[in-house]
């Protein structure tokens, strides 16, 4: 608790000195206690410099990742009230439910990279270093109906923290896809655990993999031609530290909003949803085709129109662009 609050008064004063009795005060602790945390977080590569008699700085162009970087920056209430950070990992969604699946609600793993991460459709993610990769555990009482929601709830919050950390405005492609200048820069996937006698869920696993400053370079040919990176577009630093607390207390403000009201979300991600009322390739029940893409219904399926006029309703599958859709807007 005390690296927390350690690290919270430098977040406040980042790129700024603080003196270690001025932390001490604010934070109802002493100085050697203080003198210990800073110490403890140097060695875990927060760039932190201290000045004899001139207290400590927080660097701006920090991006280390741990808990406490993350957990400094939080507001919430339910999500992320334990965070593990890992350098790397298989696949996070893989982690959480082989070794911590007896984690409480709402418990975070992230890895800065994965060597298995996996994708929709038995896919493989590309997670090199520079991306912000992480799977959150839910255990409160969802139906099996709800489960769509919680992607678009992912998809909401991924969308509004990165607006909030860089002042770019994604879009989302139906239905865990979130795109910038129609490019990939997010994917989510959601696992759900059915308990075996009663057919209940036991828990939703949330994984959520986000391209910060990826060096596309890295990638294999076929994902670079459909990939991008927040880099790319927004030149300042950006620490995923602030992105991944972002996406979590936009998580649990979305959350709280479909426990009350899922008309709600469905308007919300209506409103970013992309290529609406534009030809699609849709890839559904082993079969391929085109259609027009008429938005979602109240239950987050996505509404086409064949080619003979037919509307149909998709709860599965996925839909890719069209190319001479590619740099159209509605």
């Amino acid at each position: 608790m005390i690296l927390e609050s350690v690290l919270s008064e430098l977040e406040k004063n980042r790129g700024k000195q603080i003196s270690g009795q001025q932390i001490a005060k604010n934070i109802g602790v002493s100085r050697a206690a203080v003198w210990k945390a800073i110490n403890s977080l140097k060695s875990k590569g927060v760039n932190i410099t201290a000045v004899t008699g001139g207290g400590y700085c927080l660097s701006e162009n920090d991006d280390s990742l741990s808990p406490q970087s993350i957990m400094s920056l939080l507001n919430c209430k339910q999500i992320a009230q334990y965070v593990v950070v890992l350098p790397t990992t298989e696949s996070t969604n893989s982690l959480l439910k082989n070794f911590y699946s007896q984690m409480q609600n709402g418990f975070v793993l992230v890895a800065e990279s994965q060597t298995s991460g996996r994708g929709r459709m038995g896919r493989t993610f590309t997670s090199p270093k520079g991306g912000v990769y992480m799977s959150i555990m839910l255990k409160t009482k969802f139906d099996m109906k709800d489960l769509t929601f919680l992607t678009l709830v992912a998809a909401l919050s991924v969308c509004e923290a990165i607006k909030l950390c860089t002042g770019l405005e994604p879009t989302i492609k139906w239905v865990n896809d979130i795109i910038i200048n129609n490019k990939k820069v997010c994917g989510i996937l959601t696992e759900a655990s059915i308990e075996g006698e009663t057919g209940n869920i036991e828990y939703v696993i949330v994984g959520i993999g986000i391209n910060v400053t990826t060096d596309l370079s890295k990638m294999p040919e076929q994902t670079r031609n459909i990939a991008t990176s927040l880099s790319e577009f927004y030149k300042k630093p950006i620490r995923r530290a602030n992105v991944i607390a972002n996406v979590l207390n936009c998580f649990e403000h979305y959350l709280n909003i479909l426990q009350k009201e899922k008309k709600e979300i469905i308007e919300l991600y209506s409103e970013k949803l992309c290529c609406k009322n534009q030809k699609v390739h849709v890839f559904a029940s082993n079969t391929t085709y085109e259609a027009i893409c008429k938005g979602i219904n109240e239950n987050g399926n996505l509404i086409i129109e064949k080619s003979d006029g037919s509307i149909e309703t998709l709860k599965s599958g996925e839909i890719s662009i069209l190319p001479e859709n590619l740099f159209k807007t509605e």
